[in-house]
């Protein structure tokens, strides 16, 4: 008789698949992302570059949380049309063209936190790597609110600072960690209702994540969640 061996962890359908998490890989694909949004570089090829380094922050958060192939196809077709548009608005340009590339882009980090944490909760243990998968979703809700704050400021008509009427990417960069830590420097701020309705929203979240999801995960690393210990 066929003896049929239990489920792996990361299993999806028939197929064995076991979760590589290599959460590393993300957080430097993030800090390369960073650096150069940060530098504040100028030119039409700079969304194109953008767009490629999140597609990889992507496809590396889906293969460090093992998710299944039709996963990895939604993703696929997300990080091709992104190219598409930016390679697009390299040669038309245009503010709608643009506006609709950041919201391909908020799209390429907001799928990223979901499949880390559903990988997460899936492994049901706490160590270093879960430590590291949370900090890659911290560091991805800040890309994903500066995303937000850059669409909204392309879409309307009236300057998004109340400092600075010509903001970049690195300044929509800046004011989103700036805000997701409550460091609060003042030197730029919401000019507008929604703009600082925004604000307010991701610094609450930036908060609360803070102190409940990291801090817990760091004071349980070694506990397995859902198995009991039998007592002695």
């Amino acid at each position: 008789m066929e003896t049929v061996s239990a489920p792996q962890e990361g299993e999806t359908g028939t197929r064995t698949r076991v979760p590589a998490y290599r959460f590393g890989i993300v957080l430097l694909l993030l800090l390369a992302t960073f650096i150069f949004l940060a530098a504040g570089p100028i030119g039409d090829w700079v969304p194109l570059v953008a767009v490629v380094l999140q597609g990889a922050t992507l496809l590396a958060a889906f293969s460090a949380s093992g998710v299944g192939h039709r996963l990895w196809r939604v993703a696929l077709v997300i990080v091709l049309t992104a190219l598409v548009s930016a390679t697009v608005a390299i040669f038309v340009g245009g503010k709608e063209i643009n506006a609709a590339l950041f919201v391909l882009n908020l799209l390429l980090v907001g799928a990223a936190p979901i499949a880390i944490v559903n990988s997460l909760v899936r492994r049901r243990v706490i160590d270093v790597r879960t430590v590291l998968g949370a900090v890659c979703v911290y560091v991805l809700i800040g890309m994903m609110w500066s995303f937000a704050f850059t669409a909204v400021g392309t879409l309307d008509s009236q300057p998004f600072f109340a400092q600075q009427s010509h903001a970049t990417v690195a300044d929509y960069l800046y004011f989103s960690f700036v805000t997701l830590t409550t460091t609060g420097y003042g030197d730029l701020t919401a000019a507008h209702g929604l703009g600082r309705a925004m604000a307010v929203l991701e610094a609450l979240i930036g908060q609360l994540y803070l102190v409940t999801v990291i801090a817990v995960l760091v004071s349980n690393i070694g506990r397995r969640g859902g198995v009991r210990q039998p007592q002695s």
